[in-house]
């Protein structure tokens, strides 16, 4: 497969249409700066989908139109199309030749084309996946690439590996991944600030709902209790006013029937009583038959329950082990997927290794060779050795022995002379490995001192820690405890202040004077309000004055006068007004006690002095214990005695007490207190604000210590891997310096046997000294000979032994490929159980499953049943219920005429005792009664706008109890104190926006945790890409090196982060002849070179049906560029090569060359010349 054809018409300066032709070997394409060769790239990479406009040299899609010139127009598309000769079937459509084609229109709109059929640009990629000839693969190779892997930048050479290995997509994703992952964050942060200030909020208005809730809950209490209090008056009253109509003379005869219907009745009465007590029994029997009917009927009802919840368990059990059969399959599909990896995993290194063991035998075959070279100089040597010993046999046997004990020595010494510098070097490197220990030693034992120390630091902040966070939650509970308290008083404050302002407790009348004072000149104000009393005697006094201080206090008669004229004129109510120029007579203290007087605990302007002693003077101040004591103490009779409690005797001996009022009925001092309270508020809000300051403060230890110990925490964490990693260092040193003695010791031995050997053999040659020999010569003639063939054996001898080191080199990398193909065959008969495993636990599952499923069918028959049952016990007790109902209808009606007749016989009874005499007393008191209805209405109807139905109940409790529930319904209203009205409104707002937002920062820490697994899943699968496709791309290059060397080694190494995505890479090379070194070694050429044979590597990681090399011969010299085109006539036999060159030994290498040349400024031409 390869390209036949290229089509442009209006792509960049391409403006007229124009071909070109490709054959299968080797095309350049040649022609001056500018003039448009690299156009022609361009059109190939676009219209095979690339779509990055950086890559195109252009700055959007749409420059790749032919944009004109001073004498030609604008072009409103460029089309390019590329016929791909297919008789290989590499693409998979069924086509021997394939034409792909792109438009691009002036208003941006794009259309591809294959074989002329519209397509999507997907088709188009989709079919070159695989082919080593998309956008993205490296079948164009420009000169950018080799001065991106020159560059000084690391970071350049290693984009073009991450281009290669497709790893830049995986780090886009990565980057959008951090980038949400960081405004999740930002959100959540931001959302929890929201989240803690309206919890705050709620959690206020919470508390003040319930007093709200429970404020109206009272209220409404009060309300329906005051109203059944005045109905119970009115239904007490309304009692006294039965019909007494009739005239005396009438009640006499009327009296005279009653004693007639009283004989009558009360016969009646024995009768009904008698059936009364019969009916009652059979009641009690009827009703004990009903309760054991539904007591059975209960045991039904409780199983039912029962059944209910195992139904409920059994289907929670469902649906677990369906989602375990669901995970169950997902795990297969995994297992599936990764079994079908590792089958390809398998199969490739199954192929390795077959490639591997013919390089093997290979190297054996060439190693086989060599030997029999070597066995066969041997034999040359052996043939002259035995000639001369034969002439050796000539000449005496001591010169004989003279020859080789001289050739034993030297080699001898040879050998010494080896093993002393071998010797030299082990014992150099133990003094290094020795130095490193040291040095290692000292950083492990200051390290550990460091170490140590930090960990102490890390227990005493620890310790720090702790009695912060004690104390922060002390100061937290003492803030709650004050803040509660700062609410009561405030709660009070408003309390007070609203009564004040409200005027609570005084008459319309009063609250009016009271509003318009400056109307009302010569009126003071009232009389509660112009007196201060002691906080311990409140209650006295509210109990001494009771109604009196409700009075309005006037500096004189005739602005009394005028205050209630003014009222009368504008119809505003009633008030009582005490004047101040009255004369009050002053009474002294009866000398008998020794009490003190109540005006000494009240405090009032000076005009009202007198008014103050007339009112208290004669009042005597006690304690409620003594109050008991004294009332009964005979020197204390005829004066006013009051406790601190309230219980008063006044002079005539009339007692007041009871509960207290509440705090919103109680007059006097309300405006004293309120000061109090606000002094109490001022001294809670300061220290409120002390501890405030004081939490803040250990807040801010605390945050500091927090931070402090995360700072330890982590110094502690990188010191024990520093240790770690010194230990491993240790003991590799260790172990190298173990090694290193053991050789010192093994040739120390071995130089002290061949110091031996060669002192023995001088010392026989010392005994041996021969004299000449005729054959000197002739003998020295084939030593000649020997040390000839010899130094040809040590040349194959070093042969050899580059062949034993290749083929022990190959040797280890089977092994390594044998033990790979293991592993992988262990991991894939691993992922098989783990599948044959899933699926056995799928089928106990689906086993389980079908199980309960069967139990829930015989549950739901079970309930069936006892549904039946319990629905005839449902009709037993709804039957049975019936039938006492019924009779019991009759047995009421019999209790109600006994009733009756009770009333009758009571109501005959007692109008036959006293109508007489109480006929005239209740005409006397009808109208009296009527009146007192009637206020108790317009009270109702003023303070709660509430009005008495004609009819009232007959079941309304008594008035006793109805009093005390309507003074406990107002203690509680006074303790609740003041509310918020529209709470209610404001919590369920802010309740709703809470829960909003709770559910969101919810769905952001879910977010949060996908993100985070996304990312790491990313960097696994762009690490294992990367060092999979490296370590194909660092084989290719060790190949393409050496071909393009002719010889020599190079390697690539990541060097830096142990991150492969985030470390550097290294490019060593070693041209024939040289040593191995870094690419800033080598010379320019040799760099430029180098980075080709790169580029060639990873070309050859997915190799492709054609190559484009554009212009990447334009920084080698001759010698290289000769290697450079040596290497593309080699691929060229199975790769189709498309050349922009300027270089001429290139262009002679060409099967087909093409000009490009733009005689027409701005517009280029193309003209082909065909080569043999």
């Amino acid at each position: 497969m390869y390209i036949s054809k290229l089509s442009l018409y209006g792509f960049k300066s391409f403006s007229k249409k124009s071909e070109v032709h490709f054959g299968k070997g080797i095309t350049t394409v040649v022609g001056p700066n500018g003039c448009g060769k690299t156009n022609i790239v361009d059109a190939i990479r676009w219209v095979i989908g690339e779509q990055k406009s950086s890559v195109l040299r252009a700055d959007r899609n749409t420059d790749m139109i032919f944009n004109g010139t001073a004498t030609r127009r604008p072009l409103n598309l460029a089309e390019v199309s590329l016929t791909i000769h297919n008789v290989s079937g590499r693409l998979s459509l069924p086509y021997s030749d394939i034409i792909i084609t792109r438009r691009v229109y002036r208003n941006g709109e794009s259309e591809y084309f294959i074989n002329n059929n519209l397509c999507r640009l997907k088709d188009i990629t989709d079919l070159f996946i695989d082919t080593g000839m998309g956008a993205n693969a490296y079948s164009i190779i420009e000169l950018k690439m080799i001065e991106d892997i020159l560059s000084e930048n690391p970071d350049e050479r290693k984009r073009l590996f991450e281009e290669a290995a497709g790893v830049n997509k995986y780090r886009v994703q990565r980057k959008a991944a951090l980038r949400k992952l960081e405004a999740t964050k930002d959100d959540l942060t931001r959302l929890n600030d929201i989240i803690n200030e309206i919890d705050a909020k709620v959690k206020n208005l919470h508390r003040q709902l319930k007093r709200y809730e429970k404020h109206q809950e009272t209220t409404a209490s009060l309300i329906e209790s005051e109203v059944q209090l005045a109905m119970r008056k009115i239904t007490d009253i309304r009692k006294s006013l039965d019909p007494i109509e009739g005239h005396i003379s009438e009640d006499r005869e009327e009296i005279e029937k009653i004693i007639k219907d009283l004989t009558g009745k009360e016969e009646i009465w024995n009768t009904n009583q008698k059936e009364f007590e019969e009916q009652e029994s059979v009641l009690d029997e009827k009703n004990q038959q009903l309760s054991e009917i539904r007591d059975e009927r209960n045991k039904y009802a409780t199983e039912e329950l029962v059944l209910k919840e195992q139904i409920r368990n059994i289907n929670q059990t469902i649906a677990r082990l369906q989602n375990d059969i669901l995970q169950y399959e997902k795990t297969i599909t995994f297992t599936e997927e990764k079994e079908v990896e590792l089958k390809q995993q398998h199969l490739d290194t199954q192929k390795q290794l077959n490639d591997k063991r013919e390089s093997f035998k290979t190297i054996e075959s060439a190693g086989e060779e060599i030997e029999q070279r070597y066995s066969k100089v041997n034999a040359e040597i052996q043939a002259l050795q035995e000639e001369r010993f034969g002439l050796s046999k000539k000449q005496a046997e001591n010169s004989a022995r003279f020859g080789n004990l001289q050739e034993n020595i030297a080699q001898r010494e040879k050998e010494l002379t080896s093993i002393e510098e071998h010797l030299v070097s082990q014992r150099e490197n133990e003094k290094k490995i020795s130095e490193s220990l040291n040095v290692i030693h000292d950083k492990i034992s200051s390290l550990n001192i460091n170490l140590q120390l930090k960990r102490d630091n890390l227990d005493e902040l620890e310790t720090r820690y702790n009695q912060f966070y004690e104390s922060e939650r002390n100061l937290q509970k003492e803030r709650r405890d004050v803040e509660s308290r700062l609410d009561r008083l405030n709660n009070r404050i408003q309390f007070y202040t609203g009564i004040i302002q409200s005027k609570e407790g005084f008459s319309p009348g009063l609250q009016y004077v009271l509003e318009n004072l400056p109307d009302f000149p010569g009126i003071k104000g009232a009389l509660s309000d112009l007196l201060s009393v002691d906080s311990k005697y409140y209650t006295a006094v509210e109990a001494v004055i009771k109604d009196i201080s409700r009075l309005l206090v006037a500096e004189n008669r005739t602005a009394a006068l005028q205050a209630l004229s003014r009222l009368a004129e504008q119809d505003k109510g009633r008030v009582s007004i005490i004047p101040l120029d009255n004369e009050y007579q002053q009474q002294t203290a009866n000398p008998v006690t020794n009490l003190i007087p109540l005006t000494n605990y009240v405090k009032c302007d000076k005009s009202l002095a007198n008014l103050k002693e007339f009112l208290f003077q004669q009042i005597f101040c006690c304690d409620d214990e003594q109050y008991d004591r004294l009332i009964n103490d005979p020197d204390c009779r005829g004066i006013s005695l009051v406790s601190d409690k309230g219980r008063f005797r006044d002079a005539n001996g009339i007692f007041s007490g009871g509960s207290r009022a509440a705090e919103s009925n109680v007059l006097v001092g309300r405006t004293e207190k309120l000061y109090q309270l606000e002094s109490e508020s001022d001294a809670v809000s300061e220290k409120l604000k002390a501890v405030q300051a004081q939490l803040e403060s250990v807040q801010n230890d605390f945050t500091a210590i927090q931070s402090q110990k995360q700072d330890i925490s982590r110094l502690i964490k990188n010191a024990e891997q520093e240790a770690l990693k010194l230990q491993s260092q240790l003991h590799h040193d260790e172990s190298q310096l173990t090694e290193s003695k053991s050789i010192q010791k093994t040739l120390d031995n071995n130089r002290i046997s061949l110091k031996v050997l060669i002192e023995n053999f001088k010392e026989r040659i010392l005994k041996e000294d021969p004299g000449k020999s005729n054959l000197d010569v002739e003998i020295a003639s084939i030593e000649k000979k020997i040390s000839k063939i010899r130094e040809h054996v040590a040349e194959i001898k070093k042969e050899l032994d580059q062949v034993v080191t290749d083929r022990q080199n190959q040797r280890i990398e089977l092994i390594n490929l044998e033990n790979k193909y293991r592993n992988i065959a262990d991991n894939l008969e691993i992922t098989r159980r783990t599948i044959q495993r899933t699926l056995e636990n799928k089928g106990n599952a689906r086993i389980e499953l079908k199980n309960n499923e069967q139990t829930a069918d015989d549950i739901q028959i079970k309930t069936g049943e006892n549904q039946k049952q319990l629905s005839e016990f449902q009709n037993t007790v709804a039957v049975t219920e019936k039938n006492i109902e019924e009779f019991r209808q009759s047995f009421q009606a019999i209790r109600i005429n006994i009733q009756r007749l009770n009333e009758q016989l009571f109501k005959l009874r007692r109008e036959k005792e006293k109508l007489s005499e109480s006929i005239s007393q209740l005409e006397l008191g009808r109208s009296g009664f009527q009146a007192a209805i009637n206020e108790i209405k317009s009270v109702l109807l003023e303070k709660y706008n509430r009005t008495i139905p004609d009819t009232v109940p007959d079941d309304l409790p008594e008035r006793e109890e109805l009093t005390r529930k309507v003074e406990r319904f107002k203690r509680n209203l006074e303790l609740i104190g003041m509310v918020n009205m529209t709470v209610k409104d404001e919590y369920e707002e802010e309740n709703s926006r809470l829960t909003f937002l709770t559910e969101q920062r919810d769905d952001l820490i879910k977010s949060e945790k996908g993100l985070n697994e996304v990312i790491t899943q990313i960097d696994s699968i762009a690490r294992e890409q990367f060092r999979e496709i490296f370590e194909k791309i660092r084989l290719n290059f060790k190949s393409t090196f050496s071909i393009f060397f002719n010889g020599g080694e190079a390697d690539l190494k990541i060097t830096g982060d142990s991150d492969p995505l985030e470390a550097q890479i290294e490019i060593w090379a070693c041209p024939s002849g040289k040593k191995m070194r870094s690419l800033k070694m080598l010379s320019a050429g040799e760099k430029a070179l180098t980075a080709i044979a790169l580029l060639f590597g990873i070309y050859l990681v997915k190799p492709s049906p054609f190559c484009i090399l554009d212009e990447v011969d334009a920084p080698l010299d001759d010698e290289n560029t000769r290697r450079f085109t040596n290497v593309i006539r080699t691929f060229s036999e199975k790769t189709q090569f498309i050349v922009v060159t300027h270089n001429k030994s290139t262009m002679s290498i060409a099967d087909s060359l093409y000009g490009v040349t733009m005689a027409e400024s701005g517009v280029s031409q193309i003209v082909s010349v065909k080569l043999e």
